[in-house]
């Protein structure tokens, strides 16, 4: 009921994603109750209810192992692909940095171990496994969450749509950009008498304003001129959100547009500024998808940095009082 609440109601927050895990855990707890109590009232069903619950805690266990031998693959194989398609950026290595991080802490990491026993290395090595257990709950979360504010059903009609700007070749729009304004167009044109906002600046190797090429490219699809509402002085997503929003009615319902992997924190960012809206995600080059995820999630950190500190903070002092008094 909780987590039914949480969709209804406020979404943008982790408690979706950790909501719908407790309520799938509850599920499957109850029915495993359930057949567990049937089998006790009737022997003759113990002959296949309890082979059942094995067979789905065994399912349960090959499913998380090949998932995380899945990921690994997935992590490698799109860095070194995002590398050959994208270039040599510093950012274009962050998928394949994750999937090395993730086999050094399954496979390597634990054997450290051994060394730190009867020795003051137990301390730091138990500090860094609270630290890694609680950053991939978070990512399990924060990954949950961003699907779950990909879902829009009973949408109301919507005043503005917003496409979040993201960066021109000199005058040329990036495809990139294009799949944004293109889902942008599909949506305006879904909700009749409503105005599209092309929010984006002028950046470093941009020949015009942001704004005015993605106007220009929605015009040449057809759209009126007089439907397409130009903010033009953003330079972050929050400026998006922010000069978008004073450009609109009082009172008016609207969606932001941006690629997939981005929009939940363009929508946690909108939380923030107090600001009721809903968002859509544009289709991305399935090999930047990942590598993109992975640096949305290190600006989650980011934007939550206080509450992620003050955690951090809490394993340091338990792992101070544990050393201090020989736990």
């Amino acid at each position: 009921g909780y987590f039914i609440l949480i969709l209804t109601h406020e979404r943008r927050s982790l408690k979706s994603g950790f909501m719908s895990v407790l309520t799938l855990f509850s599920l499957a707890l109850f029915a495993a109750t359930v057949l567990v109590n049937i089998a006790d009232l009737d022997p003759h069903y113990k002959d296949w209810i309890l082979p059942l619950l094995v067979f789905g805690l065994a399912a349960v266990a090959l499913g998380v192992t090949v998932f995380a031998f899945t990921l690994i693959i997935m992590f490698l194989y799109d860095g070194i692909k995002i590398i050959r398609k994208e270039g040599n950026r510093w950012t274009n290595y962050l998928s394949l940095a994750m999937g090395i991080v993730i086999i050094f802490f399954l496979f390597f990491y634990p054997q450290l171990g051994k060394f730190s026993h009867d020795s003051w290395l137990v301390y730091p090595y138990g500090f860094l496994w609270l630290v890694i257990i609680y950053l991939v709950t978070i990512m399990m979360m924060y990954t949950l969450t961003a699907w779950i504010n990909l879902i829009n059903w009973h949408v109301p009609h919507l005043d503005y749509v917003v496409v979040l700007g993201a960066g021109i070749m000199g005058k040329t729009i990036t495809p990139l950009l294009a799949a944004r304004i293109t889902r942008g167009i599909e949506i305006y044109q879904k909700n009749p008498g409503s105005k599209l906002i092309m929010s984006g600046g002028q950046g470093p190797g941009e020949d015009i304003l942001e704004a005015e090429a993605m106007a220009e490219y929605a015009i040449n699809l057809g759209i009126p001129k007089e439907d397409i509402i130009i903010e033009n002085k953003s330079r972050t997503t929050n400026e998006n959100l922010r000069f978008s929003y004073a450009l609109m009615k009082p009172n008016s319902k609207f969606c932001i547009v941006t690629n997939s992997y981005h929009v939940y924190r363009a929508l946690v960012l909108a939380k923030r500024q107090g600001l009721q809206c809903i968002g859509y995600g544009a289709k991305t080059k399935w090999y930047f998808t990942l590598n993109a995820f992975v640096r949305e999630f290190i600006a989650y950190l980011v934007i939550t940095k206080r509450i992620q500190i003050t955690v951090t903070g809490f394993f340091a002092v338990m792992t101070i009082i544990a050393a201090a008094f020989n736990f």
